[in-house]
C-alpha cells in the first residue's frame, strides 16, 4: 500500500484528450465488450481518462516517474524492482504514446470517493462533464509506486483532476460554437482546486521537485 509520502503531483498541460470517463462512474462490461454507465457500488465502477504525448515528453515523463519509484524503493525495500508504468501504451507508427489515469468510484472500506474535480478555462466547475474525445485541456494525476498481481512493480496514475480548455460535445455543435481559450501555461491551473485524492497530511511534491 502506499505511504503518504508516496504520492507525486504531476501536471500535464496542453494535450489532447481521450475516452474521457468524467460525468459519473463506469465500468467495463465484458459481456457486452464496452464501456457502460454505472452506479458506484457496482464492481469495477470508475472514473478515466486517457491522453497523448510526444515520445520525447513521453520519455521524460517516464524518467521522472521511474526516479520517484526507485526513491519509494529506497525506503521500502518490499517494492519488486521498478517494470513500468500502468497504464501507459507507446503507438511507434503515429510517434506518441498514450496514458491513463483512473480513480475507482469506491474506496477500500467501501465509502464513495470523490469524483475526480472537473473544471472549466474560468476555474469553475464544468456544467457539463460528459467531454468526448479530442478536447482539450490540462490534467492533475497522482502517481504512486504499486505491484501488479504478477508481482511486477510499477507505477499507477490516480486521476486527480482535469481542466478543460476545449471541449467537445457528441452532436451537439458546442466545438463550432466556442473556439478554444487561451490559458496561462505557467504554475499548476489547479492550485488552488481542492480534491481528497490525497491522503491525508500527505506529502504532494512541487513540480519543481520532480523536473
Amino acid at each position: 500500500m502506499a505511504t503518504n509520502t508516496d504520492f507525486l503531483k504531476v501536471v500535464v498541460k496542453d494535450v489532447t484528450l481521450f475516452w474521457p470517463r468524467l460525468d459519473q462512474p463506469y465500468r467495463y462490461n465484458s459481456q457486452e465488450k464496452k464501456t457502460e454507465a454505472c452506479s458506484p457500488n457496482v464492481q469495477g465502477a470508475g472514473y478515466s481518462l486517457a491522453w497523448d504525448m510526444t515520445t520525447a515528453e513521453a520519455k521524460e515523463l517516464h524518467a521522472t516517474l521511474k526516479a520517484h519509484y526507485n526513491k519509494a524503493r529506497a525506503s521500502n525495500p518490499k517494492l519488486p524492482d521498478f517494470k513500468q508504468i500502468f497504464g501507459m501504451k507507446p503507438d511507434k507508427e503515429a510517434g506518441t504514446v498514450r496514458f491513463t489515469a483512473k480513480k475507482r468510484a469506491m474506496s477500500n472500506a467501501g465509502t464513495p470517493n470523490k469524483a475526480p474535480v472537473v473544471i472549466g478555462p474560468d476555474m469553475k466547475e464544468l456544467a457539463d462533464k460528459a467531454i468526448w474525445s479530442n478536447s482539450k485541456g490540462n490534467v492533475r494525476v497522482l502517481a504512486f509506486p504499486t505491484t501488479d498481481p504478477d508481482g511486477g512493480g510499477g507505477i499507477s496514475l490516480l486521476l486527480d483532476a482535469v481542466q478543460v480548455v476545449e471541449a467537445v460535445y457528441g452532436g451537439d455543435g458546442l466545438e463550432d460554437d466556442f473556439g478554444p481559450v487561451q490559458v496561462a501555461t505557467k504554475g499548476d491551473p489547479f492550485e488552488s482546486v481542492e480534491t481528497d485524492a490525497a491522503p491525508k497530511g500527505g506529502k504532494v511534491l512541487e513540480d519543481a521537485e520532480w523536473a
